[in-house]
């Protein structure tokens, strides 16, 4: 060992004699890391975690290892979601509003069969093409393609209104376009909102969970307040034309949006590129998956009675409630204005079903969803045509329980499907767009073929299914959770038992 002061054993003349080097203070006891300030952010190591998503906390902000802080502000990434949000919504909302009059303007046979066909290629389209083509032309260019295909569907109102001759081969064409584009606008939509919300967590110092919440409820006023606003504006033009003036006037404002949309700026990169390639499926792999769950998970197969149910119930009203009913009752430019309630209701209930699932949970409010539709379907059963067209302005009671059962749809259902399937959400979720949009299609090529009882039964039939398949989905949940949560228990105990056999061995060493 190399000498130290207390080795030396000579002394020189006139100095005192060296001490010896006082004991080296014991080491500090490690103390935890302090919890990450919310204005500072931590960074994560992408090479070495593949399991990106879970590694990073819900409640921290972060950023991903070799990207740094985000290079746009806060301000400006509130502004190019907004933009997009409007353009998307005003959009869109062009399309719902003249979805509600399809059966009305074009008449019940090619009504349907317009409706039909967009409902079965938005199908096929967000299963089959929507993941590939959004990840080849991006989130941006994606939403631009799909604005402007999807302004076909309302041109085809405008050609259909214009040139008679033609409305059938205008109508059908129309309706493939727009339903080939729907099905990848809701997946770009997805993709763009989530790299502005990881940007914004980022510029902002919030947590990610935070930032999400604000930008989907932001998204959401805006969707919902357009799809309001556009429906109003479907029967308030009639008072200063006809059906040309009508689709003229939202041809424009659909296409105006494509145009705009082009010129908001393009997604930023992703802050997690690992996770976002992990998580991609293949055209054969979600199809599998989803047949596997549907096949292999009890659950699934119960709450796909809902989803076919809410397909069957909403097709349901565009094609006979809104095409025969309201349109004797009240006129066919009156119809805009009872189908805005649908969006209403559903934005006002949002709030109590919120309070009544943190309360009760979220079988109840399935259940309400369930009984509205069932009421609307009951109604339609009992009471005679004739009654039901003289109730003129009363029909809007049939709009509020609609309302209510498309709240349940978009909130808690979705809520639902992914707590039930936390690991295999892609599978989930393609079977609610099978089942739903599925059933969609079917009612529409097929209700034109039965009466008014008839159609009644099938959504009322489905209406009780959905609420016995609800209870069974969430009592074999419910068993499942418990028995999870045991084994969890039975391996803790075990570990504090190994634990303590280790320490005894220890000790006895």
């Amino acid at each position: 060992a190399p000498l130290t002061p207390a080795h030396h054993t000579h002394t020189p003349r006139g100095h005192a004699p060296l001490q010896p080097s006082p004991s080296p203070a014991p080491a500090p006891p490690r103390v935890k890391p302090p919890r990450v300030p919310a204005t500072q952010t931590r960074t994560f190591n992408t090479r070495s975690q593949n399991h990106l998503p879970c590694s990073i906390p819900m409640d921290e902000p972060y950023v991903a290892a070799g990207q740094g802080p985000s290079t746009k502000s806060a301000w400006s990434l509130q502004f190019s979601f907004i933009c997009m949000a409007l353009c998307f919504s005003i959009n869109h909302g062009c399309v719902t509003a003249l979805v509600g009059l399809a059966t009305a303007d074009l008449g019940k046979e090619l009504g349907d069969d317009q409706l039909g066909t967009l409902y079965i290629t938005y199908t096929l389209s967000a299963l089959l093409i929507a993941t590939s083509l959004v990840h080849l032309l991006g989130a941006k260019w994606s939403l631009v393609w799909g604005l402007g295909l999807y302004c076909f569907y309302v041109a085809s109102f405008l050609i259909a209104a214009k040139v008679p001759s033609i409305k059938w081969p205008a109508a059908i064409i129309g309706s493939i376009i727009g339903g080939t584009a729907a099905g990848w606008l809701w997946t770009a939509q997805g993709l763009y909102f989530g790299r502005v919300a990881e940007h914004y967590a980022v510029s902002t110092g919030l947590s990610r969970e935070k930032s999400t919440s604000w930008f989907a409820s932001l998204f959401a006023s805006i969707y919902v307040g357009f799809e309001v606003i556009l429906r109003l504006a479907s029967s308030f033009l009639y008072r200063f034309g006809s059906d040309t003036f009508v689709f003229t006037i939202f041809t424009i404002i659909a296409v105006t949006c494509a145009i705009i949309m082009v010129l908001i700026p393009k997604e930023p990169p992703s802050l997690q590129p690992n996770a976002e390639e992990n998580s991609r499926m293949s055209v054969t792999e979600r199809l599998a998956s989803a047949g596997k769950l549907l096949a292999g998970d009890g659950r699934m197969r119960w709450v796909a009675g809902f989803e076919i149910m809410f397909g069957l119930a909403t097709s349901f009203i565009n094609s006979y409630i809104n095409g025969t009913i309201v349109k004797a009752a009240l006129g066919k430019d009156n119809i805009g204005y009872v189908t805005a309630i649908i969006p209403a209701t559903a934005t006002i209930m949002a709030v109590p079903f919120s309070w009544i699932t943190n309360s009760a949970g979220k079988l109840p409010v399935m259940i309400s969803g369930c009984v509205a539709y069932l009421a609307i379907a009951v109604v339609i059963i009992v009471f005679k045509t004739s009654v039901l067209e003289d109730l003129k302005w009363g029909l809007v009671f049939i709009y509020v329980l609609g309302g209510i059962g498309r709240a349940v749809f978009e909130g808690t259902n979705k809520a639902m499907v992914a707590e039930f399937f936390p690991e295999k959400k892609p599978a989930a979720f393609a079977n609610v767009i099978i089942t739903s949009g599925g059933a969609s299609a079917f009612a529409f090529y097929t209700f034109k073929f039965f009466n008014k009882l008839t159609m009644g039964l099938i959504v009322g039939v489905f209406c009780v299914e959905a609420i016995v398949g609800l209870s069974f989905a969430f009592g074999i949940h419910e068993r499942e959770k418990a028995e999870w949560e045991a084994i969890k228990a039975d391996e803790e105990e075990h570990g504090e038992e190994i634990k303590g056999a280790i320490r005894f061995s220890k000790d006895g060493d």
